[in-house]
């Protein structure tokens, strides 16, 4: 039996973990190169249409990951105009015309500035666990290759930045940390499950500090 999809939760203060996958997972249709531009250009379309935070982006085979803060509270209007852009450009460049995201997308909110620069870490990282990229550098269609200039078009504002945090950001996690942190994404806020070791509650900061306005 399918899960009952959980309530938005609209809110100005925490960013926003999001993944939304193709239909039926399928790959993108067109050369990741050639997606990663029309995924810029949708964010720039989107941006233009309901401003946001863009904090990082992971782009893969076949889904995203987003990390946004909706100072307008506006997570859903953002989302409809920015998948929908991706979707109608994908079908309009491979000459196919079934859409390529389904509306629902999956988001949890972060309240927490140690858990959120955990998931930072475990996003730049998925090229990896994929087995398609060495380092987090190593991968060009995430955020870490953004330009300036490609930056103020989106709007993009990190919270922590790869230069300044590289060997902690290209540290690897261990299978059960993977498996934590995926469960917590899930929840409508960030959390751990009660049954987390206290070791891996304290690698990955379970002191319940607040993130801090930038």
């Amino acid at each position: 039996m399918a899960m009952p999809r959980k309530s938005l939760i609209r809110q100005s203060k925490f960013p926003y973990h999001v993944i939304t996958r193709t239909n039926n997972r399928e790959w993108f249709p067109l050369p990741m190169f050639q997606v990663w531009d029309l995924c810029k250009e949708a964010l720039i379309y989107a941006q233009s249409k309901c401003m946001v935070e863009i904090n990082c982006f992971v782009l893969m085979s076949n889904h995203y990951h987003m990390i946004l803060t909706t100072p307008n509270e506006d997570i859903d209007i953002f989302m409809r105009f920015f998948n929908s852009r991706f979707s109608s450009l994908l079908a309009k460049n491979s000459n196919r015309i079934n859409q390529k995201f389904s509306n629902r997308y999956r988001w949890s909110i972060i309240d927490n500035q140690s858990y959120l620069k955990n998931v930072y870490r475990y996003l730049y990282q998925n090229p990896i666990r994929a087995g398609i990229a060495e380092s987090c550098g190593d991968y060009p269609y995430s955020s870490l290759f953004i330009t300036s200039y490609e930056a103020r078009l989106i709007n993009f504002r990190p919270h922590f930045h790869y230069a300044d945090e590289q060997t902690y950001f290209e540290r690897r996690f261990g299978a059960d940390t993977i498996s934590i942190l995926k469960r917590a994404l899930k929840h409508p806020r960030f959390k751990l499950a009660e049954r987390t070791p206290s070791y891996e509650k304290m690698l990955l900061g379970y002191a319940d500090t607040l993130c801090k306005n930038r």
